[in-house]
């Protein structure tokens, strides 16, 4: 398993990736329009920023030669928040998704505590996510440590937040060896927990 930043060759696969985890986790309840927008082409300029913005972390990670999973996040953005705090959290996952095939695999844990690792790295402190309340998937969050600490609404969609106070344990849960890329460092590149 492998895990490094993103450069922008990775982008129309983080892009479809994206999209198909938003049809496998929501798809039953996400209106048709909102799942339309999602599109990767559509998507792709707002991934080219993400990609260009040093606030911002983006991760893929293959289990096999190809892309199987991202994770995008940030500093913690402002949320419609109706229980809870997000008081002491300054780093923020705003999407992960692993294509279907490699679920349950650990590439999601490692994800997450790449990210972690990263962000102690750079001073940061603690993590949160929000996932939508009717997500099946939001268990796994709890299953790595998550605690409830926000309920909130997205969009007209009620939402949870999950969070973890302590990024060291969090990036403990990953054993994989970081992989760096082998062009040149630049931004988006390099070896994570190290780079920025």
């Amino acid at each position: 398993m492998n895990i490094r930043s993103a450069i922008e060759a990775d982008l129309p696969a983080i892009a479809e990736i994206h999209l198909k985890g938003w049809e496998l986790a929501y798809g039953a309840f996400m209106p048709a329009d909102q799942l339309a927008a999602m599109q990767p082409d559509r998507r792709l300029p707002l991934w080219r920023a993400w990609l260009a913005d040093p606030t911002k972390l983006i991760l893929v990670g293959s289990v096999g030669e190809q892309i199987d999973g991202f994770v995008l996040g940030g500093p913690v953005k402002e949320h419609d928040i109706r229980r809870g705090s997000l008081t002491g959290f300054d780093c923020e996952i705003y999407s992960l998704h692993c294509r279907a095939v490699v679920q349950g695999k650990g590439l999601g844990r490692a994800l997450i505590a790449a990210a972690a690792a990263h962000w102690a790295a750079t001073g940061k402190n603690a993590l949160m996510l929000w996932a939508y309340s009717d997500n099946a998937y939001r268990r796994f969050y709890e299953k790595i440590g998550g605690e409830l600490i926000a309920e909130g609404i997205d969009d007209g969609v009620p939402d949870v937040a999950y969070g973890w106070r302590d990024l060291t344990a969090l990036a403990g849960l990953n054993e994989t060896p970081l992989t760096p890329t082998l062009s040149p460092p630049v931004r988006g590149e390099g070896v994570v927990g190290v780079e920025n």
